[in-house]
């Protein structure tokens, strides 16, 4: 008799904290320039001991993005940070999207869209209507994945 076990892994989409700091820092300091998905990196990343000085918002993104009418959000599975963003608000009706970030080791898994459209229920919810999110020439990975569909 063949038994086939099929293992559900299962995302986990919840609102950042403070307790995520470290971990929300080590992801920011992977290389995101160029092609970058790469499976042998590590879940588990070494945990930094201060934000990164070109990011400052993330030193707290509790007072940077939900103090200020925002959001920000990791994904999680089996307790592994897999991604993050968030969104701070420009005007009554739209939002910023900002440092979102996909562990390099789970690129091409739907992480990416899965964040995204988190990131768009949350900014329904709280009535905003238009999202922006500004994506540099030199990271081909996310300026494909925000060309696609729904995103154009």
């Amino acid at each position: 008799m063949l038994v086939l076990l099929t293992l559900r892994i299962v995302l986990v989409v919840r609102r950042a904290s403070s307790f995520d700091s470290q971990r929300l820092w080590a992801l920011n300091n992977l290389p995101n320039v160029g092609h970058t998905a790469d499976a042998k990196v590590p879940l588990d990343l070494p945990p930094p001991q201060h934000p990164p000085e070109a990011f400052p918002d993330l030193a707290d993104v509790e007072s940077s993005f939900l103090a200020a009418g925002g959001e920000f959000v990791v994904v999680e599975e089996d307790g592994h940070l897999l991604g993050m963003g968030g969104f701070k608000p420009v005007s009554s009706a739209a939002v910023e999207v900002l440092r979102v970030r996909v562990h390099p080791a789970v690129r091409r898994r739907g992480i990416g869209r899965r964040l995204m459209h988190e990131l768009e229920r949350r900014a329904g919810d709280a009535d905003y209507r238009e999202l922006t999110l500004d994506t540099a020439t030199n990271q081909p990975d996310a300026v494909s994945f925000t060309t696609e569909p729904p995103w154009v």
